[in-house]
């Protein structure tokens, strides 16, 4: 026999089977192996003699083109158990298949199940930080209920118009620093009315970074945590400044809250020195909220002042409302965390 015609003989074979390969995945897929594997054995023990039966029809059409080869009882029986072994090789790849569409189908939806549980478990964060803000509000203004009651009732009126602002971007993990610099100020207009004068802020800010998008409620922690660890111990009060800078280079927004109270190390050690000795609330969401949103895509640090006093600086990634919406989903399920140093 030449060398062409084993050739297009066994061509000829492979194409027959091309043919009946969709009707074999068709029946694999009808009756899965995967949900009833010993049904689906039953229906194709005897599909397999039917096929085959197909097949011999098939490949006597095609020999009227290409001649088969005349074969002994030996050789037939090699041949039928080789074209038995074919058949369910090609079941073999249908159901690796349906395997693979499962296992990619299970992958997105443990995906869109992570998803979905670092939303919520931001929803969390967010929900356990705003009562601790209304809680330690409402202490501030009922310190001076009886002792300049007109001082609570402006602050009374500066909270609901607070609580009204932090009501209408409750949806928004993420809003423009113009709008968190507004909630902000209406939190500090009620502790200066607290201090009595005794507490000073500036709030120093790049015009061009008011449309950066950063976290809801993540200054007012950083301030709380300034004022009442820094500033309140001091009897003469003090002094606290806000600081915003985009870094355009790195692509970075630049935000610190700095105080000239009594001292990392001091506030530290007067923390110590109390029954509660664990994190505030605020700073600890605070983090956990920044994880959840940036992963390793942030910094917040403590650290004392160059002049005394202590310095709250945080470096997160710049990016506006265009941007906000595709970097949640991919950034909601980072694992691991930014960099935290301090107490």
């Amino acid at each position: 026999m030449s060398v062409a015609r084993i050739l297009g003989y066994a061509l000829a074979d492979w194409y027959v089977w091309a043919l009946l390969a969709p009707a074999i995945f068709w029946l694999t897929h009808r009756v899965s192996f995967t949900r009833h594997p010993w049904r689906s054995a039953a229906i194709h023990l005897p599909a397999t003699l039917v096929f085959l039966f197909v097949r011999m029809q098939l490949r006597v059409l095609v020999g009227q083109l290409i001649p088969m080869v005349r074969m002994g009882p030996a050789g037939l029986l090699t041949s039928m158990a080789l074209q038995v072994f074919v058949y369910w090789a090609i079941v073999a790849v249908a159901v690796a298949l349906e395997y693979q569409g499962m296992y990619r189908d299970e992958q997105v939806a443990a995906v869109g199940l992570k998803t979905q549980l670092a939303r919520a478990e931001l929803g969390l964060l967010k929900m356990q930080l705003q009562p601790h803000f209304l809680f330690n509000t409402l202490n501030a203004i009922s310190e001076q209920v009886h002792a300049d009651p007109e001082a609570a009732e402006r602050m009374i009126t500066h909270l609901s118009e607070l609580l009204r602002h932090t009501i209408h971007s409750a949806e928004a993990q993420e809003i423009s620093l113009g709008e968190e610099l507004a909630l902000l100020e209406r939190y500090l207009v009620i502790q200066q009315a607290r201090f009595a004068g005794r507490l000073e802020v500036t709030l120093d800010v790049d015009a061009g970074a008011m449309e950066a998008l950063v976290p809801n409620l993540v200054l007012q922690p950083l301030v709380e945590n300034a004022i009442r660890h820094g500033i309140a111990p001091r009897a003469s009060g003090g002094r606290v400044d806000v600081i915003a800078r985009r870094d355009l280079a790195k692509s970075h927004l630049l935000l610190e809250v700095r105080d000239d109270g009594i001292g990392l190390e001091a506030a530290r050690a007067r923390r110590r020195s109390e029954t509660d000795t664990r994190e505030g609330v605020g700073i600890a969401n605070t983090t956990s909220r920044l994880r959840q949103l940036y992963g390793v895509a942030y910094e917040l640090t403590l650290r004392s002042g160059p002049t005394g006093g202590t310095v709250a600086a945080l470096t997160l990634p710049l990016h506006d409302t265009v941007l906000a919406q595709t970097n949640a989903a991919a950034h909601v399920s980072a694992p691991n965390g930014g960099v935290m140093h301090g107490a």
